[in-house]
């Protein structure tokens, strides 16, 4: 599971090191995605590379995040939704996202 969106975001902002992706739930149940090394690098770096993924959050009802790092949603499937979209996945690695994370999220790390 990590592997695959480890991967997905690497090649989204190739110029930033991805050692991990990791979905997160917070506490007060909304998800985003926390990127290691440098996790505000990344996010700054992927706003400048993807300038629609903000119009793009609203579609996906998205909660908190918007001038911080990454987007927070208070639904997975919005999250995983809305970061399919401004990547413009393919139908399959859609639901492949999809049935890697939003089926084992119930383990997800929270903060």
């Amino acid at each position: 599971m990590p592997q695959f969106l480890t991967r997905l975001l690497a090649d989204a902002v190739p110029e930033v090191q991805v050692e991990s992706a990791t979905v997160v739930r917070t506490t007060t149940n909304l998800y985003w995605i926390l990127v290691n090394p440098d996790h505000e690098k990344y996010w700054e770096r992927f706003r400048e590379i993807y300038p629609h993924w903000k119009q793009v959050a609203f579609t996906y009802h998205v909660r908190l995040g918007l001038r911080g790092f990454c987007p927070e949603f208070d639904d997975l499937k919005n999250l995983l939704n809305w970061l399919s979209a401004v990547l413009s996945l393919s139908r399959g690695e859609r639901k492949l996202l999809l049935l890697l994370l939003y089926e084992r999220c119930k383990r997800c790390r929270k903060f």
